[in-house]
C-alpha cells in the first residue's frame, strides 16, 4: 500500500483513539505503516504538524456532525442536539478529542479559524433565542465551557456507558438552559 499524507493522518488518528495523545509518535505511526520513521517526512514536517493535522481533521468532523445534528431543530432542542453530538464525538474519538485540546493550546491560524466556525455555529443557535447581540457571546462561552468541561470530566464513565452520560449531560444542560431563560426572559 502506498503511503500518503491522508494515510499517515488516518493511522495517527487511530493510534490517538486507541492509545491517547501520548501514544502518538512518529515512531509509532511509522511502525503501524511498516515504513521507516524518516519516510514520514515526505508527508509531514514534524510531530507537532501531525498532531495539528489530526486535530484539525477531528475539529472539522466534529463541527460537521454538530451542524448535521441541528438540521430541522431550533432553540433548546438545537442546543441539546449539539451537546449530544459533541459528547458522542468525544466517546467515539477520545484520542482525537484529546488531540483537539492539545491543538487549542498549541494553536495556529488554521486552528483559530476552525474554532471560529464552531463558535459561529453556537452563536447562530443562541441568537435564534431572540437575545440582544451583546448577550450572545457570554452565553456561547458558557455553553462551550460546559460542553468541554462535562465531556472532559465524564470521559471515563462516558466511554463505559455513553447513554447514561448523555442522559446526565442533558439533565445538567436543562438546568443551564433554564438559567439562561430566567436571566434573559426573551427566550
Amino acid at each position: 500500500m502506498r503511503t500518503t499524507k491522508e494515510l499517515v493522518l488516518q493511522v495517527a488518528s487511530e493510534i490517538a483513539d486507541r492509545d491517547g495523545l501520548s501514544g502518538v509518535s512518529l515512531k509509532a505511526v511509522a511502525a503501524a505503516l511498516q515504513i521507516r520513521t524518516p519516510s514520514l517526512y515526505n508527508h509531514i514536517d514534524s510531530l507537532d504538524e501531525l498532531l495539528r493535522e489530526v486535530a484539525h481533521t477531528g475539529m472539522r468532523t466534529m463541527n460537521c456532525q454538530m451542524t448535521q445534528a441541528v438540521i430541522g431543530v431550533s432553540s433548546d432542542a438545537a442546543i441539546r442536539a449539539i451537546a449530544v453530538a459533541y459528547l458522542r464525538f468525544m466517546v467515539e474519538h477520545p484520542g482525537i478529542y484529546e488531540t483537539i485540546q492539545w491543538a487549542s493550546w498549541h494553536t495556529n491560524d488554521q486552528t483559530k479559524q476552525i474554532l471560529s466556525e464552531y463558535h459561529s455555529l453556537m452563536g447562530k443557535l443562541v441568537q435564534s433565542f431572540g437575545l440582544s447581540v451583546s448577550d450572545v457571546s457570554p452565553i456561547v462561552r458558557l455553553l462551550t465551557g460546559f460542553l468541554h468541561g462535562y465531556a472532559t470530566q465524564q470521559l471515563g464513565s462516558a466511554l463505559s456507558d455513553p447513554e447514561a452520560a448523555i442522559t446526565d449531560m442533558s439533565s445538567a444542560l436543562d438546568t443551564i438552559l433554564l438559567g439562561i431563560h430566567q436571566k434573559y426572559q426573551k427566550i
